[in-house]
């Protein structure tokens, strides 16, 4: 492949990414709209409900004023007005979590953009492809399957935590439903319950969206984020994680702070999921203009050749989307050494701009 047939090439993929980029945009556009008028419904059942509980505490007082049949409906349409504005409240919670989720996934693709152009802009400086330091027939190939394998781990993590915590909200929510005609008492406990879930739902989304895209990484950098996200992951899953970082006060490019924040996120994930480790090592350190990264704990471990052969297994997944991200989005070297109960210990270098 000539080196102006691999610029057209990248130029392609840069334009097939902004053309994304665009659609997401107005994806986002669309989802603030919904969000808008939810907000108004909610805005008005809520001045509803008030409305109705006054009534209500009217009514309290007043028993022998009002039909048994004006009482009924009072209550009936206060639990109509409540229920209703449970579901609008969730739905602006889901519409909130999918409008993060997009934004997330926009700077994800600028992130990938801002990788091509680099690369566009080096292949224009180069006289030779050969002087290029990576694979230049491979080097967008891989760039896009390593995009996809991120999809996919992002779409597994969906389907196992904030769908299926929804799929059990819309099934507490028709037993309320089918409770109204049946027994108050029981539906209004079951509502209780509900709202219960609906936070907890709404906590656990919160925690998907920061694995997703931590606003941290942009507002204040890689090694605070890292900070927060190894507090959370000890205190959750109860392992000792130490979290070492030397000579690394500048903040990196963007895509770099992305990609290994990803990286270190990946090999974390990897000691909560499969080692049964009690104590985990991150080590972070820039020796001349080299970051050397080191994840390491004290698992079980496991059979590396035979991880790496089990093609189409979630840990396969994830240690090839490890290896692209240090070797194919940052041009640096990747290397893990495990063995069955003697821990896993995971090693980078990448050269810093």
């Amino acid at each position: 492949m000539s080196g102006e047939e691999l610029q057209q090439r990248i130029t392609n993929a840069i334009q097939a990414y902004r053309d994304e980029i665009d659609r997401t945009r107005r994806e986002i556009n669309e989802v603030e709209s919904l969000l808008r008028q939810n907000m108004a419904e909610v805005d008005r059942l809520a001045m509803r409900e008030t409305s109705i509980a006054n009534r209500v505490r009217d009514l309290d007082v007043n028993l022998d004023r009002y039909e048994k049949t004006d009482i009924k409906t009072f209550f009936s349409t206060l639990i109509e007005v409540q229920m209703r504005l449970q579901t609008m409240r969730a739905q602006v919670e889901q519409l909130q979590a999918r409008r993060e989720a997009l934004r997330n996934r926009q700077s994800l693709l600028s992130d990938v953009v801002e990788l091509l152009e680099q690369a566009a802009s080096e292949l224009a400086r180069s006289a030779k492809i050969a002087d290029l330091p990576f694979d230049p027939q491979t080097m967008v190939a891989n760039i896009i399957q390593s995009q996809e394998s991120e999809r996919l781990r992002i779409s597994l993590q969906m389907h196992d935590g904030p769908a299926q915590a929804m799929s059990n909200l819309v099934l507490r929510a028709e037993i309320c439903q089918r409770l109204l005609d049946r027994d108050l008492d029981q539906a209004r406990a079951e509502l209780v319950a509900l709202k219960t879930a609906v936070n907890n739902t709404l906590q656990e989304t919160r925690k998907f969206i920061f694995d997703l895209r931590p606003m941290t990484l942009d507002d204040l950098g890689l090694v605070p984020t890292l900070r927060r996200y190894v507090a959370q992951i000890a205190e959750k899953h109860k392992i000792d994680v130490n979290l070492m970082v030397q000579n690394l006060d500048q903040r990196l490019p963007g895509h770099y702070e992305v990609t290994i924040f990803r990286f270190i996120q990946e090999a974390i994930n990897n000691v909560v999921r499969h080692s049964g480790a009690t104590q985990a090592r991150v080590m972070l350190e820039n020796s001349d203009n080299v970051l050397h990264i080191l994840i390491e704990d004290n698992g079980s471990g496991f059979a590396v050749k035979e991880a790496i052969g089990g093609a189409g297994t979630r840990k396969n997944m994830g240690l090839a989307n490890m290896r692209q991200q240090i070797e194919v989005l940052l041009q640096g070297e990747f290397g893990i050494e495990s063995s069955i109960g003697r821990g896993t210990r995971v090693a980078a270098t990448v050269p810093l701009p």
